[in-house]
Formats: structure tokens, C-alpha cells, sequence
């Protein structure tokens, strides 16, 4: 069945009163457990799903609490509850423009942490639910993590980044491939010819360094052969100075293209090379621009403010659990200029 079937639909297939099927549907124990189970299952196969508006305004007239806002839930698992967050980790936060946006849309934002010690995977979907939830917002998952488990059919979700592999969700992040061709044409207009990508330290999303790399080597094919220089990318692992020394001796680039700017300025700088003066240098994660870096710089308040849209309308049409097509939407950054990088002389 399509998704307009209501719960008068479920309640006349079931043989019962709507008023039944609901209470099933929110798993009160006044309905016996099988009875429960069976009413949740008749509803799942005929595509029946719970508008979150709807939920939250029931929840409100049954406790007699007036309804000021419905909520989302920012979910994160890091180790800490805080972890994820500067300044307790150098990775944009998502949580402010997510939370701004959510308040413009009629909703609040609650941060719960799905790491907490003790906690179980239902017991916490029964947390969300009991309070009227339906919507999730995933945070960035911690290094080394890439998959999470909810019980997603109940709930409207969208991921930040794309840290999270599995489940395939529907996701907002940078656009890597747009941000890296940005940078490189930049440089270009600048008058540099020898540009030389540098990953300066491993990424904690998989993925991301071939969009960037993919990006940089469609651009070498515009450049002159004599002008196209080897990345240094270990796969695994951050390389080392010497390693760093011995590719800039033996590509002598005009213009570095650095993943992370700090640890190409420090190998530089031990080097006894002055920026921009020796060399210039542009950072694909501008997330500091306190620090003068040139750059890509991409936007989290605008980054969460786009989930948070994205989520609201899954919500809004009821659309719950693990997509079929999970959508990807890209954000692409902006060049920002900065003292590490200047005009070719």
C-alpha cells in the first residue's frame, strides 16, 4: 500500500478500534504484547508510518504538558559525551547551525549520547520515542568507528559527514572533489605551475581522500607534464619529516595543496623554509580561520542548518528507517585567503 494509509486503514485490517492500534503503535502495556507485536507488524507491511507532528501533539494532549516545541535528537557515541565538540576535538561542530535552524522550523535540538555506559540500543530508542522523538540527527562518528545501530524504522535520520558507512543513510557533507578543484584553480590564477597535494595526516572518514585526490589528478591533466607532481599520501599513517623532505627536494613545488595545514608548516619550517616567501601553502580544512591560513573553508552552521532541513522534511512526510536511495547532498566550500599563500612573483 502507498504511503497514505492511515491508522483508521490499520485499525479496520487489524478488526480493532484505531484508538488500539495506536496505543500498539507507541508499545503501551495496556495492550497484551502479542496483540502489540502483530498490530506493529500489520502496520509495517502496509507502509503505515507515524507523522512526528502528529505524535508529539497526542504525547502533549496526554500528559496535559503544552507543547512548546517538538524535538530532534543530535545523536552522538564518542567515548566522552562531549568528545565530539571543541574543544575537546579539532573538528567542526554542527551542533550550533543544526540547533539555530531546528529553532527557526518550530523544534528544539537535544543532544543524547548513545555511548553511555549501560545503555542499550532499545532502551535508548525507547528514550527517544517516550519523548516524543521521531527525528534523528547524526553526529560525526568517532575515529575508527563507521557503523551504528538503532532501530531505525522507527525514526526519520540523517547523517552529518561521512564518517558513518553503515547503514547507508541519507547524509549532508563537503564536497570534497568541488572543494579540492576550487583550491587548485586558485593557485593556478595566483601564477603557480608546480602544485604539490600533500596528505599531511590520515582522515577519520574513509572516501574523502580519493575525492580529493580524484579532483587533484583531473586537474594535472590540464597541467604541462613537466608541471605534474606526485602526491605524498600514505595510505596509513601521517608521514614522517624526512619523508615530507624528500618529496619537496625532489619535486621543488611552487605551492602546496596540504590536507591539514598545521603539520606542513611545522615540517617546513624545520626545514628552514619560509611561507609564503619559499614556498606557498593552502589547506583544503580551513576550520581555523583565526590562524591566517589560505584555503578551502566549508561552513558547519551552514552544514547542520542543511540537515537539519533535510531531516525536518523526512519527518514531515513520514518517511522512517533505512532508505532505499539515500540521498547525498554536498556542500561545497568557499577559498578564503590567508598569509600562508601569495601571488607568484
Amino acid at each position: 500500500m502507498s504511503q497514505e494509509t492511515t491508522l483508521q486503514d490499520v485499525a479496520r485490517a487489524a478488526g480493532v478500534h484505531r484508538s488500539t492500534v495506536a496505543m500498539a503503535l507507541r508499545d503501551s502495556s495496556r495492550i497484551s504484547l502479542p496483540q502489540r507485536r502483530k498490530i506493529q507488524d500489520l502496520a509495517r507491511k502496509m507502509g503505515y508510518r507515524i507523522n512526528p507532528l502528529v505524535a508529539a501533539l497526542m504525547k502533549s494532549r496526554r500528559s496535559g504538558t503544552p507543547l512548546k516545541a517538538a524535538a530532534i535528537a543530535y545523536v552522538t557515541c564518542y567515548p566522552t559525551r562531549w568528545g565530539w565538540r571543541p574543544p575537546h576535538i579539532d573538528r567542526p561542530d554542527y551542533f550550533p547551525g543544526a540547533e539555530a535552524r531546528a529553532a527557526k522550523l518550530g523544534y528544539r535540538l537535544d543532544h543524547f549520547w548513545l555511548a553511555e555506559p549501560g545503555m542499550k540500543v532499545e532502551r535508548f530508542c525507547d528514550i527517544l520515542q517516550n519523548r516524543a522523538i521521531h527525528g534523528v540527527l547524526l553526529g560525526r562518528l568517532p575515529p575508527g568507528l563507521h557503523e551504528m545501530e538503532l532501530l531505525w524504522d522507527r525514526f526519520s535520520c540523517v547523517a552529518l559527514g561521512r564518517t558513518l558507512h553503515r547503514p547507508q543513510l541519507h547524509r549532508v557533507t563537503e564536497d570534497h572533489f568541488a572543494s579540492c578543484s576550487l583550491a587548485v584553480d586558485r593557485l593556478l590564477a595566483l601564477g603557480y605551475r608546480r602544485i604539490g597535494l600533500v596528505f599531511s595526516e590520515p582522515d577519520d572518514s574513509p572516501g574523502v581522500g580519493d575525492r580529493w585526490l580524484g579532483a587533484f589528478a583531473r586537474k594535472q591533466m590540464s597541467m604541462a607534464p613537466r608541471d605534474r607532481l606526485p602526491c605524498l599520501w600514505h595510505e596509513a599513517a601521517q608521514p614522517s619529516p624526512a619523508a615530507f623532505e624528500q618529496w619537496y627536494r625532489g619535486c621543488r613545488p611552487e605551492a602546496i595543496l596540504a590536507t591539514q595545514a598545521e603539520p606542513v608548516l611545522q615540517w617546513l619550517d624545520g626545514m628552514g623554509k619560509q611561507v609564503p616567501r619559499d614556498v606557498s601553502v593552502a589547506t583544503l580544512v580551513n576550520d581555523h580561520l583565526d590562524r591566517g591560513w589560505a584555503g578551502v573553508h566549508s561552513d558547519p552552521d551552514l552544514m547542520g542548518s542543511l540537515a537539519t532541513e533535510m531531516l525536518v522534511g523526512l519527518m514531515h512526510r513520514s518517511e522512517t528507517g533505512i532508505p532505499a536511495a539515500p540521498h547525498e547532498v554536498l556542500l561545497p566550500g568557499e577559498w578564503r585567503d590567508g598569509a600562508t599563500c601569495r601571488r607568484a612573483s
